[in-house]
């Protein structure tokens, strides 16, 4: 732990101990009630919803880690020619304008598009503790599984390591070397792994692709070798340019695309390609209660009518305008963008961002606030929903929508995770803020014990903090 003054002295001994007990009573309780968020958007049907419950009060800032620049996105703030992108609306390949994180125990771990790396930071004061380098942007997080991270990049691989100290373990690629090109200032191979990865059932899935003229990869790897021949692994060519994080349940993988409608395949074969819907864009996410597999709900096509979230399976249902969703029980909480202000040529500028809350079992809308600024993440954290906005993150309450907690931020929040008591915000600048409480949070070592010395040495500096006569308060970043 990173402190100014951590040095231990015996003045504060005896209520040293006793706050010493209690914080440790308190600290178990609430690991024991924490969670991990182990890949993009906390599991492979990308919800973004975890039961965790997270005590506002306590979320303060605690550390900003801050990237050398921005992250390099694949299509860059001035895409080429887009249908559904003009007046400043965002592309429908906006997919990796942050730093997104994973989060397991005391680790958070995330990849860059600016350093061409997988980094590994201390979750507690947010030390970086090391760095795995590769030939291309990694654009999503890496997903964790059994000590292992798996995560692709534009290398044209999916790369396993170790998550303790990043060390190699495999690195596979359905094209192996293969030519390179210039893309937005970065060199990338004619198939870089933009999908991320979904690691299910000890198998790794993920596609590989850039453009329509050339074939695209969907892969089945095995997690411990990183082999793609045996049962239910494949490498399979497939007709999509898959740009955005690959999803899978039980039985299905399903790919977006970006410019065009989603498409499902299946999970053993990673074949019977099947387009779905009838948007287009890289937000999507699967539920666990529709027909059979659930629903797919991605950001549809952007046009002066602005977004809709469209539901694919046996029924087809709609969010008009909608943009991010996160599902609840019972109840969908759903960004909508719409525009107020008419324009030349019909189009519409002067956005406005609402957040609504649907009832799922009619479609009815329960409530709906305007947001302050906006959005562009939102994510559920048992009975709070975290919104991404403009120089702010907040916490809405699920009752009626109002605002319990903002926080100020530097740029755009893209990206939330909520993982062992903390939350964290990824923008796009560079930076990742971690909120949480210093004081109630200690390193633990991998049974789940406390580290005495550490607590010790941490209280020592509590009790300073508190005490009118000193003034040794620590920084935790």
């Amino acid at each position: 732990m990173n402190y100014q003054n951590n040095k231990y002295t015996g003045k504060h001994t005896a209520g040293l101990v006793a706050v010493s007990i209690f914080l440790a009573v308190l600290i178990s309780v609430q690991s024991a009630c924490a969670a991990d968020w182990p890949t993009y958007r906390l599991d492979n049907a990308r919800s973004g919803a975890t039961p965790e419950a997270l005590v506002l009060s306590e979320l303060n800032q605690a550390w900003v880690y801050s990237a050398p620049s921005p992250p390099k996105r694949a299509w860059g703030d001035d895409p080429p020619w887009d249908a559904w992108s003009y007046n400043g609306a965002v592309p429908m390949r906006d997919f990796d304008a942050a730093l997104f994180v994973t989060v397991v125990g005391e680790e958070v771990f995330f990849g860059s598009s600016v350093t061409n790396s997988v980094h590994c930071l201390n979750a507690i004061n947010g030390l970086q503790k090391w760095f795995y380098r590769v030939d291309g942007a990694v654009r999503f997080p890496p997903s964790y599984a059994n000590g292992k991270l798996y995560f692709g990049s534009d290398d044209g691989y999916v790369h396993c390591i170790n998550a303790a100290d990043g060390s190699f373990v495999w690195k596979y690629s359905p094209m192996g070397e293969s030519r390179v090109l210039f893309n937005n200032g970065n060199f990338t191979t004619m198939w870089p792994v933009r999908t991320g990865t979904a690691v299910m059932d000890e198998k790794v899935y993920f596609a590989a692709g850039l453009v329509p003229w050339e074939s695209s990869y969907l892969c089945s790897v095995d997690a411990l070798t990183g082999s793609a021949s045996g049962t239910g692994l494949y490498k399979n060519t497939v007709s999509s340019t898959p740009t955005g994080a690959i999803l899978a349940s039980a039985t299905k993988l399903y790919l977006t695309e970006g410019r065009f409608k989603p498409i499902c395949y299946d999970r053993t074969s990673g074949g019977g390609a099947v387009t779905i819907g009838v948007g287009a864009g890289v937000f999507a996410l699967l539920t666990s209660d529709g027909p059979s597999e659930g629903y797919v709900f991605g950001t549809g096509r952007f046009s002066a009518h602005g977004y809709r979230l469209e539901s694919y399976g046996d029924r087809i249902a709609s969010q008009a305008d909608g943009k991010y969703m996160v599902v609840g029980e019972g109840f969908s909480y759903v960004i909508t963008e719409s525009f107020n202000v008419e324009t030349v040529k019909g189009y519409k500028t002067n956005m406005v961002h609402n957040l609504k809350a649907i009832d799922r079992s009619d479609g009815s809308e329960l409530w709906s606030v305007v947001c302050n600024t906006r959005c562009f993440d939102i994510v559920l954290a048992d009975d709070t929903i975290f919104v991404g906005g403009v120089s702010e993150v907040a916490a809405h309450s699920t009752v009626d929508g109002s605002v319990l907690w903002p926080k100020p931020v530097n740029g755009q929040v893209r990206g939330l995770a909520v993982a062992n008591s903390s939350l964290f915000a990824s923008t796009d600048t560079g930076k990742i803020y971690m909120f949480g409480s210093p004081f109630l949070q200690s390193d633990f070592n991998k049974s789940g014990m406390v580290d005495l010395v550490d607590l010790m040495t941490l209280m020592n500096n509590f009790l300073d903090c508190t005490d009118p006569l000193t003034a040794g308060c620590y920084e935790a970043n």
